[in-house]
Parts: C-alpha cells; structure tokens; sequence
C-alpha cells in the first residue's frame, strides 16, 4: 500500500474511494499512471493506493486477468466533477467506449467512484455507493487493505 502524507487543510474536502482495474497491457503500470494523474488534478489528494490484485473477469468473456487496485483521495470536487476526472484519466490513458452498450469488454483502464462520502444518490451514470461493490471481490479485497472499517451508507456494514 502506497501512502502519500500531504494532509488536507480545507475542511470542505471530502473523503472518496475508487476502483482501479486493467486488464489490457501492464496492468500494474496503468494503474500506477492512473493514480500519478489523478493526484496531479488540483482539488484532489491521493491518500492512499492498495496493492494490486489479480482477478478473473466477471460477467465478461476474456482470457485476459485483470490488475485491480483501490484508492483513496480527499477532493474538494463535487462528485460528479470527480467521475469527470476518472473519466478523462480513462480516456488519456486509452481507454475507448463503445457508442452501444455492448456490455463489458476489455480494458486498458477502468476507475469507479465507489463511495464519496456518506452520500447515497442515483443520477444519471453517477450512482453512489456503486451498486454492485458488496458483489465483487476484486473490489472488496484491495478496498479492505486500505480502508477495512469504512462502513457502506446505505448498507451499514463495514468493508471487511
């Protein structure tokens, strides 16, 4: 696990957690730019980066594994200013969307705004806590090591 010890001042900022996957190319490498130009976003501090973890594709067909990681940050930014950011880290580090849902597919990056707070919402792409986080392993394991007593807003258990 990768700590970053800035400490944020502003009492506005809030904490947010995020899920990091890749299971196109070096797996570790992305994730590790993912993390480096998320932190470099004014109005939004790295906290803490989990370890990666090796996981088998789910409700996919790929024969390639997925790297995931979680992520802590502190941001002053809205929550969906956030999932902007994720979503331009996505696409500067190669990651293409389909124009039709074509369900799950490979991915050179993927970054999930898990929990943003206590906030519980369902707008649009933007849903919070992310509704399938209690169904996914690959998202529960690395979420644990750095943050095993966050408890779920709307499902009142903690992450371990």
């Amino acid at each position: 696990m990768q700590k970053n010890h800035a400490t944020a001042t502003e009492e506005s900022r809030i904490t947010a957690y995020i899920g990091m996957g890749s299971n196109v190319g070096d797996g570790k490498k992305t994730l590790a730019q993912a993390w480096q130009r998320l932190c470099a976003v004014p109005g939004v501090v790295g906290v803490c980066l989990s370890s990666p973890y090796l996981s088998a594709p789910v409700d996919m067909e790929s024969g390639n594994w997925f790297t995931n990681s979680a992520a802590q940050v502190s941001t002053s930014l809205s929550a969906r200013e956030l999932l902007m950011v994720l979503q331009s880290v996505e696409t500067g580090l190669g990651r293409t969307r389909p124009k039709e849902k074509m369900g799950y597919q490979d991915r050179t990056i993927d970054l999930d705004l898990l929990y943003y707070g206590t906030r519980v919402r369902g707008e649009g792409n933007l849903i919070l806590p992310h509704p399938r986080i209690a169904e996914r392993l690959f998202v529960l394991m690395p979420l644990a090591e750095i943050a095993p007593r966050h408890v779920d807003p709307e499902a009142s258990v903690t992450v371990e």
